[in-house]
């Protein structure tokens, strides 16, 4: 586990996928199981409230990487999981640095050329991401973040670009399996259940977990 947070990706193991959801809003990937439970897919540091240079999950698996609300929301994968884990990836970060400003602003394709051979500041950026195994697939699916920022003058020009660490944290757990009540038992948990719905409003609304949608 990436800095320690989160749970161990072994957790997944021998959990049957049914579903995935990609959130629109922020850098969250859930992955709902058969049995109930949910764990999401989290950038290390990330703050929805602070959110700093934007972050996104990217993914080469059309599994982990669903495209539309058809596939994320409503398809029953019923993939097996064997293998789950938080792996080190190396990619080349960099960021743009000032250079010369003579002809950027000149119109035409000469300006554009001039602009697009500014200096760059390059290294190795090792980060967590993390891959998962199917039974019934070959090969890993494997999911990391990027951050990166454009130029305000146009969006398609970056001019920094890093990675983040990706962890596992549970969402819910599974669903508890019903196991039949001894009889002096039954007729209170009807009388509580009685109580609760003549009063909805005495109920705490539970607190959501985690980010998502």
């Amino acid at each position: 586990r990436p800095h320690g947070i989160g749970v161990e990706p072994s957790t997944l193991v021998g959990k049957k996928l049914s579903r995935v959801h990609r959130s629109r809003t922020h850098p969250c990937i859930t992955l709902h199981c058969a049995d109930g439970s949910a764990f999401q897919l989290l950038v290390v540091g990330y703050d929805p409230h602070h959110r700093g240079v934007p972050k996104v999950l990217e993914s080469d698996s059309p599994v982990l990487n669903p495209r539309g609300a058809a596939q994320s929301a409503h398809a029953d994968l019923g993939l097996t999981i064997t293998h789950a884990a938080s792996i080190t990836l190396s990619d080349k970060a960099f960021q743009a640095l000032p250079g010369p400003t003579s002809g950027a602003n000149a119109g035409g394709l000469e300006g554009l050329a001039k602009v697009g051979k500014q200096r760059e500041d390059r290294w190795t950026q090792r980060h967590a991401a993390f891959a998962l195994k199917f039974e019934q697939e070959q090969g890993w699916h494997c999911v990391w973040a990027t951050m990166a920022e454009y130029d305000q003058g146009g969006p398609e020009r970056c001019v920094f670009r890093n990675y983040a660490d990706v962890y596992l944290d549970s969402l819910h757990p599974p669903t508890p399996t019903p196991t039949s009540a001894p009889a002096d038992r039954t007729s209170h948990g009807s009388i509580h259940a009685q109580a609760a719905t003549q009063h909805p409003d005495s109920a705490a609304n539970p607190k959501p977990h985690g980010r998502g949608g």
